[in-house]
Protein backbone atom coordinates (compact mmCIF):
# COMPACT_ATOMS: atom_id res chain seq x y z
CA UNK A 1 0.00 0.00 0.00
CA UNK A 2 2.79 2.41 0.90
CA UNK A 3 4.47 1.98 -2.48
CA UNK A 4 1.35 3.18 -4.30
CA UNK A 5 0.99 6.27 -2.13
CA UNK A 6 4.65 7.24 -1.83
CA UNK A 7 6.03 6.63 -5.30
CA UNK A 8 7.00 9.59 -7.43
CA UNK A 9 5.32 10.13 -10.80
CA UNK A 10 7.21 8.65 -13.71
CA UNK A 11 6.76 11.63 -16.03
CA UNK A 12 6.19 15.33 -15.32
CA UNK A 13 5.90 17.92 -18.09
CA UNK A 14 6.07 21.53 -16.87
CA UNK A 15 4.64 24.35 -18.98
CA UNK A 16 5.15 28.11 -18.78
CA UNK A 17 2.82 30.07 -21.00
CA UNK A 18 4.70 32.30 -23.47
CA UNK A 19 1.88 34.86 -23.61
CA UNK A 20 0.65 35.29 -20.02
CA UNK A 21 3.30 33.50 -18.00
CA UNK A 22 1.01 31.13 -16.10
CA UNK A 23 2.12 27.60 -15.18
CA UNK A 24 0.70 24.26 -16.22
CA UNK A 25 1.61 20.61 -15.82
CA UNK A 26 1.01 17.18 -17.28
CA UNK A 27 1.75 14.41 -14.77
CA UNK A 28 1.76 10.75 -15.82
CA UNK A 29 1.81 8.74 -12.61
CA UNK A 30 3.08 5.51 -14.16
CA UNK A 31 4.22 4.14 -17.51
CA UNK A 32 3.39 0.52 -16.76
CA UNK A 33 0.68 0.12 -19.39
CA UNK A 34 0.10 1.22 -22.98
CA UNK A 35 -2.42 3.85 -21.92
CA UNK A 36 -2.77 6.51 -19.26
CA UNK A 37 -5.90 8.53 -18.62
CA UNK A 38 -7.13 11.45 -16.56
CA UNK A 39 -8.79 14.84 -16.78
CA UNK A 40 -7.66 18.36 -17.52
CA UNK A 41 -8.54 21.21 -15.15
CA UNK A 42 -8.35 24.99 -15.07
CA UNK A 43 -7.98 26.21 -11.50
CA UNK A 44 -6.63 29.39 -9.97
CA UNK A 45 -3.85 28.47 -7.55
CA UNK A 46 -3.30 25.01 -9.01
CA UNK A 47 0.05 23.53 -7.98
CA UNK A 48 2.25 20.73 -9.22
CA UNK A 49 1.71 18.88 -5.92
CA UNK A 50 -2.04 18.89 -6.50
CA UNK A 51 -1.67 17.55 -10.04
CA UNK A 52 0.68 14.83 -8.76
CA UNK A 53 -1.88 13.75 -6.15
CA UNK A 54 -4.68 13.78 -8.72
CA UNK A 55 -2.65 11.67 -11.16
CA UNK A 56 -1.95 9.14 -8.40
CA UNK A 57 -5.65 9.09 -7.60
CA UNK A 58 -6.33 8.25 -11.24
CA UNK A 59 -3.99 5.26 -11.03
CA UNK A 60 -5.93 4.08 -7.98
CA UNK A 61 -9.18 4.46 -9.95
CA UNK A 62 -7.77 2.23 -12.67
CA UNK A 63 -6.55 -0.38 -10.19
CA UNK A 64 -9.76 -0.57 -8.15
CA UNK A 65 -11.84 -0.81 -11.34
CA UNK A 66 -9.63 -3.51 -12.85
CA UNK A 67 -8.68 -1.35 -15.84
CA UNK A 68 -5.26 -2.00 -17.36
CA UNK A 69 -4.17 1.64 -17.67
CA UNK A 70 -2.27 4.15 -15.57
CA UNK A 71 -3.29 7.47 -14.10
CA UNK A 72 -2.51 10.92 -15.43
CA UNK A 73 -3.69 14.49 -14.88
CA UNK A 74 -3.02 17.89 -16.37
CA UNK A 75 -4.06 21.45 -15.79
CA UNK A 76 -3.18 25.12 -15.66
CA UNK A 77 -2.99 27.63 -12.83
CA UNK A 78 -5.49 30.05 -14.34
CA UNK A 79 -8.68 31.88 -13.41
CA UNK A 80 -11.50 29.84 -15.03
CA UNK A 81 -13.68 32.98 -15.20
CA UNK A 82 -11.12 34.94 -17.21
CA UNK A 83 -12.11 35.78 -20.80
CA UNK A 84 -8.72 34.42 -21.88
CA UNK A 85 -9.44 30.92 -20.57
CA UNK A 86 -10.21 29.37 -23.97
CA UNK A 87 -7.00 30.49 -25.63
CA UNK A 88 -4.94 29.77 -22.53
CA UNK A 89 -6.24 26.20 -22.49
CA UNK A 90 -5.62 25.89 -26.24
CA UNK A 91 -1.96 26.89 -25.89
CA UNK A 92 -1.45 24.43 -23.04
CA UNK A 93 -3.12 21.52 -24.85
CA UNK A 94 -1.04 22.32 -27.93
CA UNK A 95 2.11 21.88 -25.83
CA UNK A 96 1.13 18.32 -24.77
CA UNK A 97 -0.26 17.29 -28.16
CA UNK A 98 2.37 14.52 -28.73
CA UNK A 99 1.26 12.73 -25.56
CA UNK A 100 -2.40 12.90 -26.58
CA UNK A 101 -1.55 11.36 -29.94
CA UNK A 102 0.39 8.46 -28.43
CA UNK A 103 -0.46 7.60 -24.81
CA UNK A 104 -2.62 10.08 -22.91
CA UNK A 105 -6.44 9.81 -23.01
CA UNK A 106 -7.46 13.25 -21.78
CA UNK A 107 -10.90 14.10 -20.41
CA UNK A 108 -12.75 16.93 -18.69
CA UNK A 109 -12.16 17.89 -15.07
CA UNK A 110 -12.72 20.97 -12.93
CA UNK A 111 -13.84 23.97 -15.05
CA UNK A 112 -13.25 22.10 -18.32
CA UNK A 113 -15.97 20.50 -20.45
CA UNK A 114 -15.51 17.72 -22.99
CA UNK A 115 -16.95 20.04 -25.64
CA UNK A 116 -14.11 22.51 -25.01
CA UNK A 117 -11.51 19.78 -25.37
CA UNK A 118 -13.12 18.50 -28.57
CA UNK A 119 -13.06 22.00 -30.08
CA UNK A 120 -9.38 22.41 -29.19
CA UNK A 121 -8.59 18.98 -30.63
CA UNK A 122 -10.22 19.96 -33.91
CA UNK A 123 -8.09 23.13 -34.07
CA UNK A 124 -4.97 21.03 -33.45
CA UNK A 125 -5.90 18.38 -36.04
CA UNK A 126 -6.34 15.71 -33.37
CA UNK A 127 -9.18 13.33 -34.37
CA UNK A 128 -10.17 12.83 -30.72
CA UNK A 129 -8.84 13.81 -27.30
CA UNK A 130 -9.10 10.09 -26.51
CA UNK A 131 -7.21 9.00 -29.62
CA UNK A 132 -4.65 7.10 -27.53
CA UNK A 133 -7.38 4.56 -26.72
CA UNK A 134 -7.58 3.58 -30.40
CA UNK A 135 -3.89 2.72 -30.46
CA UNK A 136 -3.97 0.84 -27.13
CA UNK A 137 -7.09 -1.15 -28.08
CA UNK A 138 -5.97 -1.85 -31.63
CA UNK A 139 -8.92 -0.03 -33.25
CA UNK A 140 -8.61 1.63 -36.63
CA UNK A 141 -9.55 5.31 -36.60
CA UNK A 142 -13.02 5.13 -38.25
CA UNK A 143 -14.14 2.30 -35.97
CA UNK A 144 -12.82 4.09 -32.88
CA UNK A 145 -14.58 7.33 -33.83
CA UNK A 146 -17.87 5.46 -34.20
CA UNK A 147 -17.67 4.34 -30.57
CA UNK A 148 -16.37 7.69 -29.37
CA UNK A 149 -19.38 9.39 -30.98
CA UNK A 150 -21.61 7.46 -28.57
CA UNK A 151 -20.58 9.90 -25.84
CA UNK A 152 -22.82 12.42 -27.62
CA UNK A 153 -25.83 10.09 -27.54
CA UNK A 154 -28.76 11.51 -25.54
CA UNK A 155 -29.51 10.17 -22.07
CA UNK A 156 -32.51 11.83 -20.49
CA UNK A 157 -31.76 15.58 -20.40
CA UNK A 158 -28.05 15.36 -21.31
CA UNK A 159 -25.60 13.11 -23.16
CA UNK A 160 -23.80 9.93 -22.18
CA UNK A 161 -20.57 11.90 -21.96
CA UNK A 162 -22.03 14.34 -19.43
CA UNK A 163 -23.91 11.87 -17.26
CA UNK A 164 -21.40 9.01 -17.03
CA UNK A 165 -19.31 10.21 -14.05
CA UNK A 166 -22.32 11.40 -12.05
CA UNK A 167 -24.15 8.18 -12.88
CA UNK A 168 -21.20 6.22 -11.47
CA UNK A 169 -21.22 8.38 -8.34
CA UNK A 170 -24.93 7.68 -7.87
CA UNK A 171 -24.24 3.95 -8.36
CA UNK A 172 -21.62 4.09 -5.59
CA UNK A 173 -24.22 5.70 -3.32
CA UNK A 174 -26.74 2.98 -4.19
CA UNK A 175 -24.12 0.36 -3.40
CA UNK A 176 -23.59 1.87 0.05
CA UNK A 177 -27.34 2.03 0.71
CA UNK A 178 -27.61 -1.63 -0.24
CA UNK A 179 -24.76 -2.51 2.13
CA UNK A 180 -26.49 -0.56 4.92
CA UNK A 181 -29.78 -2.29 4.03
CA UNK A 182 -31.59 1.02 3.50
CA UNK A 183 -34.31 0.73 0.83
CA UNK A 184 -33.98 3.31 -1.93
CA UNK A 185 -37.43 4.79 -1.40
CA UNK A 186 -36.62 5.43 2.28
CA UNK A 187 -33.10 6.78 1.74
CA UNK A 188 -32.17 10.45 2.01
CA UNK A 189 -29.12 12.18 0.53
CA UNK A 190 -27.61 15.65 0.45
CA UNK A 191 -25.25 16.71 -2.33
CA UNK A 192 -22.63 19.46 -2.33
CA UNK A 193 -22.11 20.58 -5.92
CA UNK A 194 -24.64 21.05 -8.71
CA UNK A 195 -22.40 21.04 -11.76
CA UNK A 196 -22.12 18.20 -14.25
CA UNK A 197 -21.05 15.68 -11.59
CA UNK A 198 -23.37 16.62 -8.73
CA UNK A 199 -26.29 17.37 -11.03
CA UNK A 200 -26.04 14.01 -12.80
CA UNK A 201 -25.76 12.18 -9.47
CA UNK A 202 -28.78 14.07 -8.09
CA UNK A 203 -30.86 13.31 -11.18
CA UNK A 204 -29.92 9.62 -11.21
CA UNK A 205 -30.63 9.14 -7.50
CA UNK A 206 -33.90 11.08 -7.68
CA UNK A 207 -35.00 8.96 -10.64
CA UNK A 208 -34.16 5.78 -8.71
CA UNK A 209 -36.46 6.82 -5.85
CA UNK A 210 -33.90 8.19 -3.39
CA UNK A 211 -34.98 11.42 -1.68
CA UNK A 212 -32.57 14.27 -2.43
CA UNK A 213 -33.27 16.59 0.52
CA UNK A 214 -30.36 19.01 0.18
CA UNK A 215 -28.31 20.58 -2.59
CA UNK A 216 -25.54 23.17 -2.50
CA UNK A 217 -23.60 25.22 -5.05
CA UNK A 218 -20.75 27.68 -4.56
CA UNK A 219 -23.16 30.40 -3.39
CA UNK A 220 -25.94 28.76 -1.35
CA UNK A 221 -27.73 25.61 -0.24
CA UNK A 222 -31.31 24.52 -0.84
CA UNK A 223 -32.81 22.36 1.91
CA UNK A 224 -36.11 20.45 1.89
CA UNK A 225 -38.63 21.76 4.39
CA UNK A 226 -40.18 18.39 5.21
CA UNK A 227 -37.65 15.71 4.16
CA UNK A 228 -39.56 15.20 0.92
CA UNK A 229 -37.32 15.14 -2.12
CA UNK A 230 -36.53 18.41 -3.83
CA UNK A 231 -37.81 18.76 -7.39
CA UNK A 232 -34.45 17.78 -8.87
CA UNK A 233 -35.71 17.49 -12.45
CA UNK A 234 -37.12 21.04 -12.46
CA UNK A 235 -34.01 22.45 -10.80
CA UNK A 236 -31.70 20.82 -13.36
CA UNK A 237 -33.81 22.03 -16.28
CA UNK A 238 -33.43 25.61 -15.03
CA UNK A 239 -29.81 25.31 -13.91
CA UNK A 240 -27.11 27.52 -15.44
CA UNK A 241 -23.37 27.22 -14.82
CA UNK A 242 -23.80 24.82 -11.93
CA UNK A 243 -25.89 27.22 -9.85
CA UNK A 244 -29.16 26.17 -8.24
CA UNK A 245 -32.04 28.30 -9.55
CA UNK A 246 -33.83 30.49 -7.03
CA UNK A 247 -37.35 29.20 -7.34
CA UNK A 248 -37.22 26.34 -4.85
CA UNK A 249 -40.75 26.50 -3.50
CA UNK A 250 -40.30 23.04 -2.01
CA UNK A 251 -37.25 24.09 0.00
CA UNK A 252 -35.54 26.94 1.79
CA UNK A 253 -32.28 28.65 0.90
CA UNK A 254 -29.54 28.82 3.51
CA UNK A 255 -25.81 29.51 3.58
CA UNK A 256 -23.86 27.03 1.46
CA UNK A 257 -22.24 25.58 4.61
CA UNK A 258 -25.73 24.58 5.75
CA UNK A 259 -25.40 21.49 3.57
CA UNK A 260 -23.28 19.98 6.38
CA UNK A 261 -26.10 20.45 8.91
CA UNK A 262 -28.60 18.23 7.09
CA UNK A 263 -29.35 14.93 8.80
CA UNK A 264 -29.52 12.26 6.11
CA UNK A 265 -28.34 8.78 5.20
CA UNK A 266 -25.63 9.72 2.70
CA UNK A 267 -23.73 12.95 2.09
CA UNK A 268 -22.13 13.39 -1.34
CA UNK A 269 -19.39 16.04 -1.69
CA UNK A 270 -19.19 16.54 -5.45
CA UNK A 271 -17.58 19.96 -5.80
CA UNK A 272 -14.19 20.76 -4.29
CA UNK A 273 -11.17 19.28 -2.53
CA UNK A 274 -11.02 19.29 1.27
CA UNK A 275 -14.78 19.70 1.63
CA UNK A 276 -14.97 17.38 4.63
CA UNK A 277 -12.46 18.48 7.26
CA UNK A 278 -12.01 17.70 10.96
CA UNK A 279 -14.46 20.39 12.08
CA UNK A 280 -17.47 19.23 10.10
CA UNK A 281 -16.50 15.55 10.38
CA UNK A 282 -17.12 15.81 14.12
CA UNK A 283 -20.66 17.14 13.71
CA UNK A 284 -22.07 15.79 10.44
CA UNK A 285 -25.07 13.53 11.02
CA UNK A 286 -25.02 10.86 8.30
CA UNK A 287 -24.55 7.11 7.89
CA UNK A 288 -22.03 7.40 5.04
CA UNK A 289 -20.12 9.86 2.86
CA UNK A 290 -19.64 9.09 -0.83
CA UNK A 291 -17.27 11.67 -2.37
CA UNK A 292 -17.42 12.46 -6.07
CA UNK A 293 -14.85 15.26 -5.87
CA UNK A 294 -11.19 14.28 -5.83
CA UNK A 295 -9.50 14.61 -2.42
CA UNK A 296 -12.83 15.67 -0.90
CA UNK A 297 -12.15 14.21 2.57
CA UNK A 298 -8.97 15.04 4.48
CA UNK A 299 -7.01 12.28 6.21
CA UNK A 300 -7.84 13.69 9.65
CA UNK A 301 -11.54 13.89 8.79
CA UNK A 302 -11.51 10.32 7.53
CA UNK A 303 -10.02 9.14 10.81
CA UNK A 304 -12.70 11.01 12.80
CA UNK A 305 -15.49 9.59 10.63
CA UNK A 306 -14.17 6.05 11.14
CA UNK A 307 -14.10 6.56 14.91
CA UNK A 308 -17.72 7.75 14.74
CA UNK A 309 -18.76 4.69 12.74
CA UNK A 310 -19.50 6.68 9.58
CA UNK A 311 -18.56 4.98 6.31
CA UNK A 312 -16.34 7.09 4.07
CA UNK A 313 -15.98 5.64 0.60
CA UNK A 314 -12.60 6.60 -0.93
CA UNK A 315 -12.80 9.25 -3.63
CA UNK A 316 -10.90 7.12 -6.12
CA UNK A 317 -13.69 4.53 -5.93
CA UNK A 318 -16.79 6.73 -5.86
CA UNK A 319 -15.29 8.97 -8.53
CA UNK A 320 -14.24 6.30 -11.03
CA UNK A 321 -17.51 6.19 -12.98
CA UNK A 322 -15.87 8.02 -15.87
CA UNK A 323 -13.11 5.42 -16.07
CA UNK A 324 -15.63 2.59 -15.83
CA UNK A 325 -17.63 4.15 -18.66
CA UNK A 326 -14.59 3.97 -20.95
CA UNK A 327 -14.27 0.26 -20.22
CA UNK A 328 -18.01 -0.22 -20.80
CA UNK A 329 -17.81 1.72 -24.07
CA UNK A 330 -14.57 0.41 -25.57
CA UNK A 331 -14.24 -3.01 -23.90
CA UNK A 332 -17.05 -5.02 -25.55
CA UNK A 333 -16.33 -6.85 -28.80
CA UNK A 334 -19.16 -5.01 -30.56
CA UNK A 335 -20.83 -1.62 -30.16
CA UNK A 336 -22.72 -1.59 -26.84
CA UNK A 337 -26.07 0.20 -26.53
CA UNK A 338 -26.07 3.40 -24.50
CA UNK A 339 -28.16 1.83 -21.74
CA UNK A 340 -25.78 -1.10 -21.78
CA UNK A 341 -22.90 1.26 -20.92
CA UNK A 342 -24.84 2.67 -17.96
CA UNK A 343 -25.97 -0.76 -16.78
CA UNK A 344 -22.40 -2.00 -16.83
CA UNK A 345 -21.20 1.01 -14.79
CA UNK A 346 -23.88 0.44 -12.15
CA UNK A 347 -23.29 -3.30 -11.88
CA UNK A 348 -19.53 -2.94 -11.64
CA UNK A 349 -19.61 -0.03 -9.19
CA UNK A 350 -22.04 -1.73 -6.82
CA UNK A 351 -19.98 -4.92 -6.90
CA UNK A 352 -16.74 -3.12 -6.04
CA UNK A 353 -18.33 -1.00 -3.31
CA UNK A 354 -19.67 -4.17 -1.69
CA UNK A 355 -16.28 -5.85 -1.98
CA UNK A 356 -14.50 -2.88 -0.37
CA UNK A 357 -16.98 -2.53 2.50
CA UNK A 358 -16.94 -6.25 3.24
CA UNK A 359 -13.12 -6.18 3.28
CA UNK A 360 -13.20 -3.12 5.56
CA UNK A 361 -15.60 -4.88 7.91
CA UNK A 362 -13.58 -8.09 7.89
CA UNK A 363 -10.21 -6.43 8.53
CA UNK A 364 -11.45 -3.71 10.88
CA UNK A 365 -10.03 -0.97 8.66
CA UNK A 366 -11.38 2.15 7.01
CA UNK A 367 -12.93 1.76 3.59
CA UNK A 368 -9.97 3.63 2.10
CA UNK A 369 -7.46 1.24 3.66
CA UNK A 370 -9.46 -1.73 2.39
CA UNK A 371 -9.62 -0.26 -1.11
CA UNK A 372 -5.89 0.53 -1.10
CA UNK A 373 -5.12 -3.05 -0.10
CA UNK A 374 -7.21 -4.25 -3.04
CA UNK A 375 -5.35 -1.87 -5.35
CA UNK A 376 -2.01 -3.17 -4.10
CA UNK A 377 -3.11 -6.75 -4.72
CA UNK A 378 -4.37 -6.00 -8.23
CA UNK A 379 -2.07 -7.51 -10.89
CA UNK A 380 -0.66 -5.40 -13.71
CA UNK A 381 -0.68 -6.51 -17.34
CA UNK A 382 1.71 -4.23 -19.25
CA UNK A 383 1.08 -5.72 -22.69
CA UNK A 384 -2.68 -6.15 -22.46
CA UNK A 385 -5.35 -3.94 -23.95
CA UNK A 386 -6.68 -1.53 -21.31
CA UNK A 387 -10.37 -2.35 -21.74
CA UNK A 388 -12.43 -5.50 -22.04
CA UNK A 389 -11.87 -9.07 -20.79
CA UNK A 390 -8.28 -10.04 -20.16
CA UNK A 391 -6.95 -12.42 -22.77
CA UNK A 392 -3.97 -14.34 -21.48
Amino acid sequence: MASILCKKPELVVAYTDPVEGFKGWLVIDALTHKLCAGGCRVQAGLTLDTVVHLARNMTLKMRIAGIRADGAKCGIDYDPHSPGKGEALFRFIRSIRPFILERYSIGPDLNVKLRELDEIAERLDIPSVKLAIAKAQGFDLPYFLERYAMLKAPVNHVTLGRIRSGFGLAAACLGVLDFLEIPKHKATVAIQGFGALGGAAAYTLHKSGVKVIGLADEEKALVSRNEHSLNVKALIESCTDGLIPRFGNDGQYVDRKGIFDIKCDVFIPAAIENAVVAENARTISVRAIVPGANLAITEEAERILHERGIIAIPDFLAGCGGSMSMDALFGPASHPPVQGVLDRIEKRMCKIVKRVLERSQRDGTTAREAALNLCTEAPTHPDAKPYGPLKE
